[in-house]
């Protein structure tokens, strides 16, 4: 009794230690966002709109996404705060390391 009493808090202790994973369809996303936070983080003062709207759109197209379809996968984060905030802890990560 006392081995299966151990092996449960084992395995409850080891359930809860893991950070939950980024979904397959949401990768494409955070490197997109941490790619246009980086370019963002770039501009000089005396860049005009079009060189930042020209800097942004390379961001996009690099990525093989629009800014619209970046807007509508922000949008539908919001009807999922589970993922977004696993996905949010992805960019968090991903701008941490480098």
């Amino acid at each position: 009794m006392k081995t299966k009493a151990w092996l449960m808090v084992a395995l409850f202790v080891l359930g809860c230690s893991q950070k939950p994973s980024v979904r397959s369809e949401d990768i494409a996303y955070v490197q997109t966002t941490v790619d246009l936070l980086r370019t963002r983080a770039n501009f000089a003062p005396q860049m005009d709109s079009a060189q930042i709207q020209f800097s942004l759109d390379s961001v996009y197209r690099r990525h093989h996404t629009s800014a619209s379809e970046y807007q509508q996968q922000s949008a539908a984060l919001a009807s999922d705060p589970k993922n977004a905030e696993v996905v949010f802890a992805a960019i968090s990560d991903s701008i941490s390391k480098k």
